[in-house]
This record gives C-alpha cells, structure tokens and sequence, in this order.
C-alpha cells in the first residue's frame, strides 16, 4: 500500500490591519455615549473599567452622574476605598449612598461629608448602623455646608448644633430623618433647617429625639410641602404654621409637653389637605367633636 502524500497544514493569512481598524470598540463612540455607559454602572465596577487600556485608566474620574452608593454586604468597599474614590473623582456628586454604616466607618464619615460639601452633593443618605453599647455619632458640622442638596436622609445619628453662618438648603425637596438626635435646644434647629429649605416637599420626621426637659414652641412652616409624616414619643412642643401646599399629613404623638395642648389650633392649621392621619394618646376632651373642618381623622 502506498503511503500517502503528507497533508500541507493550511495557513493563515495574517489579519488585515484596515480590517482591524474598521472593527467597531467600545472607543469609537461618542464621548457623551460613554459617559452614559459608566455612569449607569455601580461605582464599584465603574472604577474597574480603568483597567480596560491605558485609555480608560482615568475615564470614570471624569464621568459625570456616577452613583456612589454602598450597603453592608460582603461586598461593599471597606472605608478606605472610599475616601479613595472620593478623592479621585473630579465631578461633582449626584448622589451618595450608605446603607448601615458600621462602627468602624462611623468616623470616616467627618471625612466624608467635608468632601461631598465641596463636590456639591445633590443626594445625601447616611444610615447608621444601630448598635446596642455604641453611641450615637454625631454628623460633621459641614453637613449645614451642602448648599446643592436635594434629597437628605438620615438615620440613627445626631445633628450637630446649626453654625451662625448656616443659611439654609436652598435646593432641598426631600427631607427624611428617623432615629436622629438634636442636641438641648434643638428644636430650633430644627425649625431653621425646615424654614430655610423654601423647595421643600416632603417632610418625615420619625422617632426624633431633643435633648433636654423643656423645649421652645417650634413652627413646621414651608410653602411647598405637600407631605407631612411626623411619628414621634413626644411633641417637643411642635407648632403647624403656614402649609399652604400641604396634600397629606400623618402625624403619631404618644405624649404632648403641655397639658393644656391647644389640638384644635394644631388641626385647623392642616384643614386643606386631603388625606390626615392623626394618632394622639386619649384625653379627657374629645378634640373630634370640635373639628367640623376635618373630613379624615383617625384617633387611638
């Protein structure tokens, strides 16, 4: 039997560099199409781009409208990656994000805030973690300082006293603060954040805590709130003033600090609106029976 011919290994042609070059890469779309892409990334992975090429190393430093938002997870970057990050991103920030801050990133966050005033945070969330032997941290003065603020929610912390120079949130719609704390004569901070946010919209204000015995008649007052949320151990002598806009109110009250609390002027002040949750502890004098303004009621 003769053998047969050895077979010839076929070769490869070798690429076409015009072919390589017409091939389509992420880098030939437009500059705003990328900053689209990244910015609809987790920081997380919108950091990681940089090890794409050597033209990507510092893309998402530039990128406008990225989302830094962290949770508890196993994944979540430990706080040094954070100030990190912070220090590196050139934009200014549309939101930040940190669900149940632990213990050890509790101080991180005097560094945090003074950053994000400076980078003009728009949304501001900061959940504090609740520990049982723990106390509650107090927020970095510079929080008074973030002028660019829409959106601002916190949770288990106290609110530093307002400095003198504090003139308000300006942009603020939404305001949301539960489990947070308010030094002796805090109320008046209080009244001066919500007086000072003239956009202000919405409003909750849950399990609020002022330190002290007595407190100063405070006023909730702000032309455009339309929701009103206010679940409280006590009133600390809260006063409804002029809430022209209001649509919906909600308001929880175990105890009042005066006995001879005028319920009927608090209840006339919220006479507009359309829905109203009102939960007070059982007196004596039936408020109901005094309130012919009031269509939506609900007593305990």
């Amino acid at each position: 039997m003769e053998a047969s011919p050895p077979r010839r290994k076929q070769r490869l042609s070798s690429p076409d560099p015009a072919a390589e070059a017409a091939a389509p890469s992420l880098d030939s779309l437009p500059p705003e199409i990328l900053e689209k892409i990244i910015s609809c990334l987790h920081v997380r992975d919108a950091v990681r781009t940089c090890s794409l090429s050597r033209a990507w190393r510092r893309r998402w430093e530039s990128t406008p409208g990225i989302r830094f938002f962290w949770d508890s997870s196993a994944a979540a970057a430990p706080p040094a990656a954070i100030d990190a990050v912070l220090a590196r991103y050139a934009c200014p920030v549309r939101d930040f994000c940190y669900w149940e801050i632990p213990e050890e990133a509790f101080a991180r966050t005097d560094e945090w805030i003074p950053a994000l005033a400076g980078k003009g945070v728009q949304s501001l969330t900061l959940r504090f973690r609740e520990y049982l032997r723990v106390d509650i941290h107090t927020l970095h003065l510079a929080v008074f300082s973030c002028r660019e603020l829409t959106h601002l929610t916190l949770h288990g912390c106290f609110v530093p006293t307002a400095p003198p120079s504090f003139a308000g949130f300006p942009k603020l719609t939404w305001l949301s603060l539960t489990m947070v704390g308010f030094h002796e004569h805090g109320e008046r901070d209080l009244e001066a954040m919500i007086h000072m946010s003239p956009l202000l919209e919405t409003l909750e204000l849950k399990d609020i805590q002022i330190l002290g015995d007595e407190f100063d008649e405070w006023v909730i007052q702000a032309p455009n709130l339309r929701h009103l949320s206010f679940e409280a151990d006590e009133d600390y002598g809260l006063q409804i003033g002029e809430l022209p806009s209001l649509d919906k109110a909600y308001v929880t009250i175990q105890e009042y600090s005066s006995v001879d609390r005028d319920f009927v002027k608090f209840l006339t002040r919220l006479a507009q609106v359309r829905v109203l949750e009102f939960r007070i502890p059982l007196a004596d004098i039936d408020v109901l029976e005094r309130l012919s303004c009031i269509h939506v009621l609900s007593r305990c």
